[in-house]
């Protein structure tokens, strides 16, 4: 019996990745280190996230019906195989809880300040997880709806904030060290662009087996460059204040006050950060148990939803001391420690079934 009877749509696939992809960028943004040149390392990042990703794009696309962890399988061996897909879900695993962590902070410290953060995982991954247990196709019709109003809310912001907006915030442009930019760069690479990844375990359920990266890059680009739209706006509305401001995107939206009937507009930023928040810890989350139903041969993921969603809520409060630690990690050690999960075991990966001539799996339909 298949974990997986749901099949989606290539567009939905997009939009569940640009979900993917906005999950808490739509609050920090993307490569800030470098100061008012975000936007521009953020378009340098978004190329470099192309290239990571025509690689497990190709080994998506050489077994075209199986995930990740399937093909670890067939690659290397069920032991060995079995080895690298834990690597693999844990790597899915940790990401949720730093997603988790982002959001729960933010939320207690933005919005519910006297609410416990455990309170708000809780909620937070029950719906999750309610979601997840309901299927790929439930999840996936969520995106089209919820990420098509982000995008929305996104582009009507950077208009509305037009008044508040200094083009010399901008200037003088690449006025830092290249090797600072293109670090930058790589961080937006890395986060959240190259972690697509995820969705080699998903790859699988499209209910038609043509080439993968199309729609990935495809993706990438529309959350790229909705999230270079929203960087430009919060250097030009905020300038050398953007980078003293742990939350830039809330603040520059709280500047929005036309005529005094457009105000408070971060209140729905912060909605949609819930939208995108939720479709980026759902992919994780089914991920994680898909994978562990794979790798021990359970008959279904649902009973290890509840188990794993617990334990990214222990993982969320224990894994960094502060705000300063996690941010410490995201933009100095985390465009490192993402590298093996998102480009090495994947070309490690494509390489050995290359070398094995393995042969290619699925058709053009399913």
């Amino acid at each position: 019996m298949a974990l997986e009877a749901g099949r989606i749509s290539r567009f939905q696939v997009i939009m569940l990745m640009v979900g993917f992809i906005f999950g808490t960028s739509v609050i920090v943004s993307p490569a800030r280190s470098a100061g008012h040149d975000a936007w521009i390392a953020n378009l340098i990042g978004i190329m470099e996230a192309l290239l990571i990703a025509g690689v497990f794009c190709a080994l998506a696309n050489q077994f075209k019906d199986k995930t990740l962890v399937e093909i670890n399988d067939l690659v290397y061996g069920r032991i060995l195989g079995k080895a690298f897909s834990l690597i693999f879900i844990w790597y899915l695993f940790h990401l949720s809880a730093l997603v988790l962590t982002v959001f729960s902070r933010f939320f207690v410290t933005e919005i519910y300040l006297a609410t416990p953060k455990t309170v708000i995982l809780i909620v937070f991954i029950a719906v999750c997880a309610s979601t997840v247990g309901r299927g790929l196709e439930v999840l996936a019709r969520c995106s089209m709806v919820l990420i098509s109003l982000c995008i929305l809310v996104i582009i009507n912001d950077a208009f509305l904030a037009i008044p508040t907006m200094d083009i010399k915030n901008l200037l003088p442009i690449v006025d830092i060290p290249v090797e600072k930019l293109l670090w930058a760069a790589h961080s937006a690479a890395t986060f959240p662009f190259a972690e697509t990844v995820a969705f080699t375990m998903i790859f699988a359920f499209m209910n038609n087996h043509k080439g993968r990266y199309a729609p990935l890059a495809m993706a990438i680009l529309i959350a790229g460059l909705t999230l270079t739209l929203a960087v430009a706006r919060n250097s030009l509305v905020l300038g050398s204040m953007e980078s003293a401001f742990e939350y830039p995107t809330y603040l520059a939206i709280q500047m929005i006050d036309i005529g005094d009937t457009l105000s408070r507009l971060e209140v729905v930023v912060a909605i949609f950060f819930i939208f995108s928040g939720f479709i980026k810890v759902s992919v994780l989350l089914y991920g994680t148990v898909l994978g562990l139903a794979q790798v021990f041969k359970l008959r279904s993921y649902r009973p290890v939803i509840i188990p794993v969603g617990i334990l990214m809520i222990i993982l969320a409060l224990t894994n960094v001391g502060s705000s300063t630690e996690l941010y410490a990690f995201v933009n100095n050690e985390f465009p490192i420690y993402s590298l093996p999960w998102v480009f090495g075991i994947p070309l490690l990966t494509l390489i050995v079934a290359k070398l094995r001539k393995l042969p290619q799996t699925g058709g053009d339909q399913l």
